[in-house]
């Protein structure tokens, strides 16, 4: 809950929404990618990618539908009955970014998306997450220690402590 102010969802004030309506919410309208996979290792990969469709009650031939589509777009079609413990740190956070895109979100948080990654893996993933940004219109909110990467969103918010110490925006060319 904000200590001030107010949150806007939908055209909801978010303080109000509870329990089931609240996580339907979330789940429609967020992605998540974490630093850490949070991928179940013994389960193949598209059911990782599909566990949101699962969650949000889509039947089983729109959620396998879905979830080949959502790996296609990330090159990993032909990863999808791989088992997720068997992929490379590149090819799992594909996998992540799949499963936060699986429900076609209008925002997706990303925590530190690149921390894991070598420095050609992480552009990679950096670029994927530009161009969704870019082509279908879905806001990032970026959280990152990586200032090359922070130099790339379009407005950056600097917290030290908890506490919000500035605020860039980037320059139209």
């Amino acid at each position: 809950r904000p200590s001030s102010g107010s949150i806007e969802l939908a055209g909801s004030d978010a303080v109000l929404l509870t329990g089931r309506t609240l996580n339907t919410t979330r789940n429609r309208t967020f992605g998540f990618v974490f630093q850490q996979f949070f991928l179940t290792g013994g389960a193949s990969v598209l059911e990782n990618v599909i566990l949101p469709l699962k969650i949000a009650g889509v039947g089983s031939r729109e959620r396998k539908r879905r979830g080949l589509e959502a790996l296609a777009a990330l090159e990993l079609e032909d990863k999808a009955t791989s088992k997720a413990s068997n992929l490379s740190g590149g090819q799992k956070q594909r996998a992540v970014i799949a499963r936060a895109l699986v429900n076609n979100p209008r925002i997706i948080f990303a925590d530190e998306p690149t921390g894991n990654l070598d420095s050609a893996t992480g552009a990679v993933v950096e670029d994927i997450l530009f161009a969704l940004n870019r082509d279908k219109g879905i806001t990032l909110i970026v959280v990152t220690h990586d200032e090359d990467l922070a130099a790339r969103c379009d407005r950056r918010v600097y917290i030290r402590d908890g506490l919000v110490v500035g605020i860039e925006s980037a320059v139209a060319a």
